[in-house]
């Protein structure tokens, strides 16, 4: 059953693809203008292009590690922050507006805001961190809300002082399916930050600035071939850490 399930899944999204494709090529066809709206056929060589320099690596990879240097500063004040929060309602009551103001702010205005008081290379990571952070804390904090009261109870009587033992063994454990949803979010969310950030900064070697160059001398096909790049990227990243969440929660 679970064989079947999963080959009808795989079915409809490999027909989702050739639909798109389809309407795309259409479309293409349509306009009639290959620099407004290149074929598949088209993106699809300069994608192989993109894909056979060893240019195109590097710049995928240093935008990978500031992805992953913001997540990381992200989940490790997240978890801690929100730990913290969740145990002392002072804590949670001290952070509310800057969280709050951080959750509801555009993400342009934050985007826009920071470049200006940083320039264009801290400020990607601290734009992708505070995009980051509030989910993560969020999370985190919801978390410890919601392990029940009666255990901890029972733990303050079996075990008083020694704090370090419950949050090894109660806290972050039960905390772990919120932080798991947390982090397969946040990071789908980062990268589409970060990018337009480097978009907007016109950072050197990121993903960012070749969308940019590439539009303004009207090579759309180059523009899609690095949008499909992203989301191969995007994907192959959710995937990771989805396995790297399970394996936590082991």
């Amino acid at each position: 059953m679970k064989k079947q399930s999963k080959f009808i899944s795989s079915s409809l999204s490999t027909l989702s693809v050739i639909l798109i494709l389809f309407v795309w090529q259409l479309y293409a066809i349509h306009v009639d203008n290959p620099f407004l709206m290149p074929t598949p056929t088209n993106v699809l060589k300069s994608l192989l292009i993109l894909l056979g320099e060893g240019r195109t690596y590097f710049i995928i990879l240093t935008t990978l590690v500031r992805l992953a240097v913001s997540v990381l500063a992200a989940s490790i004040a997240g978890l801690i922050l929100g730990l913290l929060a969740g145990v002392f309602y002072q804590v949670e009551a001290f952070l509310k507006p800057l969280v709050t103001t951080l959750r509801t702010l555009p993400v342009v205005s934050i985007i826009v805001v920071i470049l200006i008081l940083y320039g264009n290379v801290f400020s990607l990571y601290l734009i992708s961190f505070l995009l980051l952070f509030p989910i993560i804390y969020q999370a985190e904090l919801e978390g410890i809300k919601n392990i029940d009261q009666d255990l901890l109870d029972v733990l303050s009587l079996e075990c008083n002082n020694c704090p370090f033992v419950v949050v090894r063994l109660v806290y972050f454990p039960l905390a772990m399916p919120y932080f798991k949803t947390a982090m397969i979010q946040s990071t789908g969310l980062a990268i589409k930050v970060l990018v337009v950030a480097e978009y907007l900064s016109q950072t050197q070697i990121s993903i960012g600035r070749e969308l940019y160059f590439n539009r303004i001398n009207l090579e759309y096909a180059n523009v899609f071939a690095w949008t499909i790049i992203l989301i191969l990227v995007a994907i192959i990243i959710e995937h990771y850490i989805q396995k790297y969440v399970k394996g936590l929660k082991k």
